[in-house]
């Protein structure tokens, strides 16, 4: 790995794979890159291929192969260094065990424990991490230890504890970017422990809402907090979208899992009387809950009627020629698929569970909020939509002027500003 001079800025993800958080670390690292930045992108686990476009210029460290390689039994392999791993096995998992005591009822030997002292509580709260975590920590604080950067912002919350980790010794600006409401989607044990002391490392910890960065406040007392909204490049949207006349159909985004309340949609669909020709449903995206979801809709009644479509890097495709967005989440940051149909000028369907979409979605003015968990408030949104053209045209239009304050020219001088902090 070869890091000789340092850079400007390094974005940290888990992947680059399919994400909202990924697709942001990209758009942030094109728009500092045509400022002359000098921009590197670690990702730190093994995980799905990648399935964004890069920028031009965009420097990409990945440490999946690393990490990878640590985790794997390779019992075949007869070589010094790999007999030496399977020799430190069950010191690892003595690690771990002793790991997790003292982050549970011992915990309160860490309350005075403060980033960049070099005293015995930061080097003993760095040692469980390690013994809990193993490859990926160790893999990220050899990066940072072999070149320290200028500035950090790190994505997601896991991610976020291990570049907090990294960098706890280290004095690079580091930038934490949370993207849901921590009161909603909790950390298991140890790794909340992890959150609410390694935290301290970070210069600023943003939220992508409002409502994300009240979940903060509550928790991060006496810390520097900032509201970082996703940027969404107007001059980037500029797909081939049909007509409001031609547009028809429901449409989703997203991945299918249980967060995302896909199965709350397809029994919607089965109650909604908008059953003409045009009016099905296109759901744009993966995940674990794929065949459950196409069972469901094979049991309904409505297999002709959803298209499942997988995840494609082409989602404007689909966002160009419905005439409905539908995102029936249980709970929701701020999702990049919603702000990309408002741009494409699609009426939209969201749910109240999650404070996020409806910083963007005023029912009856940029969109439809439904009750969550309700199929039948959905059923009759989609029917309203879907009967209703005039309707549909006047909540699109004023969503495209809605999602005009997430333009790089709005919400870049924010990034600059806290990127620039010290």
């Amino acid at each position: 790995m070869n890091l000789q001079n340092p850079e400007d800025l390094w974005l940290i993800l888990p992947h680059l794979g399919p994400g909202g958080a990924q697709k942001v670390a990209l758009l942030v690292a094109e728009y500092f890159i045509a400022k002359g930045w000098r921009v590197r992108l670690i990702t730190v686990l093994p995980g799905p291929s990648r399935a964004h476009n890069i920028p031009d210029g965009l420097a990409i460290t990945d440490l999946g192969p690393a990490v990878d390689g640590l985790w794997k039994r390779d019992h075949w392999d007869r070589s010094l260094l790999a007999r030496g791993r399977r020799f430190l096995a069950p010191k690892r998992r003595s690690h771990r065990f002793l790991a997790r005591i003292l982050l549970g009822p011992l915990i309160s030997l860490f309350e005075p424990v403060y980033p960049q002292s070099f005293n015995w509580r930061s080097r003993l709260l760095l040692w469980c991490v390690h013994g809990i975590d193993g490859p990926p920590s160790w893999q990220l604080t050899e990066v940072f230890e072999q070149q320290q950067p200028t500035r950090v912002v790190s994505f997601l919350s896991r991610t976020n504890i291990r570049t907090c980790s990294a960098l706890w010794l280290l004095k690079s600006h580091l930038v934490i970017s949370e993207r849901n409401d921590i009161s909603l989607q909790p950390l298991p044990f140890p790794w909340s422990r992890f959150r609410q002391l390694l935290y301290r490392r970070a210069d600023v910890l943003t939220a992508n809402t409002s409502g994300v960065l009240a979940s903060l406040e509550s928790v991060f007392t006496n810390r520097q907090l900032a509201l970082l909204p996703n940027p969404l490049p107007l001059s980037k949207v500029n797909w081939d979208i049909d007509s409001g006349t031609n547009r028809c159909g429901f449409v989703t985004v997203a991945r299918l899992v249980h967060q995302k309340g896909i199965d709350v949609l397809i029994r919607a669909l089965g109650l909604a009387s908008c059953d003409s020709e045009g009016w099905g449903l296109t759901l744009v995206g993966d995940g674990p809950e794929r065949m459950r979801l196409e069972a469901q809709a094979e049991q309904a009644g409505l297999a002709e009627r959803i298209d499942f479509v997988g995840f494609r890097k082409d989602p404007h495709a689909f966002l160009g020629r419905a005439g409905v967005f539908v995102l029936p989440s249980r709970f929701e940051g701020m999702p990049n698929a919603l702000m990309e149909a408002m741009a494409a000028g699609l009426a939209v369907i969201v749910t109240d569970a999650s404070p996020g979409p409806l910083e963007v979605v005023v029912h009856g003015e940029t969109g439809l909020v439904v009750p969550s968990e309700d199929p039948v408030a959905l059923a009759l949104a989609l029917d309203q939509l879907a009967s209703n053209p005039q309707l549909r045209d006047r909540l699109g239009s004023a969503a495209r002027e809605k999602v005009k304050e997430m333009d790089w020219s709005v919400v870049g001088p924010i990034w600059e500003s806290l990127l620039e902090s010290n």
